[in-house]
């Protein structure tokens, strides 16, 4: 199977959560790469315009596909590394450097002999960033894709595929997107080494284990997942940890459906934001319920609040220093000197991040 690893977008680094981010999604991409180089039946390609990734990956004997030296269009890209490695015939994955922190190598190459001519497997119905297909010959009857999240709709539309689901397992659910998540992913056995020396001395402000300390009550607590939150984790989450789950979904596949880019984002829980304001809206929360899982980025694109990754991974960390905008400090301040531990994060906190909290209270932490 050809194997793509799309490891690039990185940014700069600057400021230092930016910085220490940058090392984050770097030591997550070479450690997936690692695991997927140790698999005989899979030939990898890594993708990306950050120097140190592509450097790891020739160490590791993988093929390097350097994309800084101009414009960047992802489906042209895929097509291009697919042109100059597959066969007609081959099976291909495609999944971003930070899509699969949990991945085992072993599984999905045991997984990729089910894989039957044309179909398309993907880990997310509305926005998968891990997407497997076969022949590889149909990725070029896709005319138009923009990025990974919409790649398993197009095969599907364009290209004729039958579309096909990953297993619910954590390796295949579970990705990398804000600080919380790497911390989360820290904590499981599988998490590989390079992720967790990045992240050591992260945390302090990050409520993880009053959280933690909730969900091992044995008085069924309520938690609340606030977001785009994935029903079918939800139920397992709810039923695995012994909990009763108030569930707050609102536009899930609101970036693969267009919704942002419309300004279609809408949220009630944002309308009752605007008439009560933060402070008395974790009031109310608090009174219903014993932690929260908070996905922030409905109720920012509700409010039309559009922030930097350096301010949305500042807050989401309680760094409120480096949170400059009015809105998102007074919503990260609220949550701070909430009645309750409120984690912040984005759409993995409350899809595959539920799993992920299942197994760690299973005892399959580091």
């Amino acid at each position: 199977m050809l194997t793509i690893v799309m490891a690039g977008g990185y940014g700069d680094g600057e400021s230092g959560i930016l910085r220490a981010m940058l090392e984050v999604r770097r030591a997550a991409a070479v450690d997936l790469v690692e695991k997927l180089a140790g698999e005989s039946s899979f030939q990898v390609v890594v993708v990306s315009d950050d120097h140190q990734v592509l450097a790891e990956a020739r160490k590791l004997l993988c093929k390097a596909w350097d994309t800084s030296g101009g414009a960047f269009h992802w489906l042209n890209v895929v097509q291009d590394v697919v042109h100059a490695y597959a066969r007609p015939d081959e099976d291909v994955l495609v999944l971003g450097g930070c899509a699969a922190p949990l991945l085992q190598a072993g599984a999905l190459a045991e997984l990729a002999q089910s894989l039957a001519n044309g179909e398309v497997w993907q880990n997310n119905r509305l926005s998968p960033d891990m997407v497997m297909w076969k022949p590889a010959s149909v990725v070029s009857a896709v005319e138009s894709c923009q990025n990974d999240n919409e790649f398993g709709y197009a095969l599907e539309r364009q290209a004729g595929l039958s579309v096909r689901f990953f297993p619910s397992d954590l390796g295949f659910r579970f990705d990398l997107d804000t600080p919380v998540d790497a911390l989360l992913a820290a904590a499981s056995f599988t998490c590989g080494p390079r992720l967790r020396k990045a992240v050591v001395n992260w945390g302090q402000q990050v409520p993880i284990e009053r959280v933690r300390a909730v969900l091992h009550r044995s008085d069924y607590p309520d938690v609340a997942l606030i977001g785009r939150v994935n029903p079918v984790e939800a139920e397992r989450f709810g039923q695995g940890i012994g909990v009763r789950v108030r569930i707050f979904s609102e536009e899930r596949g609101m970036k693969a459906l267009g919704r942002v880019e419309r300004g279609e984002v809408r949220s009630l829980l944002g309308s009752l934001v605007e008439a009560v304001g933060w402070k008395r809206f974790f009031e109310l929360l608090g009174e219903q319920v014993q932690c929260a899982l908070f996905d922030t980025r409905v109720i920012l694109e509700h409010f039309g609040v559009r922030v930097s990754e350096e301010e949305r991974f500042a807050a989401d960390l309680g760094w409120m220093e480096q949170v400059r905008n009015p809105f998102l400090r007074e919503l990260a301040q609220a949550a701070l000197d909430a009645p309750i531990p409120v984690l912040m994060g984005g759409q993995s906190l409350v899809g595959g991040g539920l799993r992920l909290w299942m197994s760690l209270e299973d005892g399959e932490a580091s």
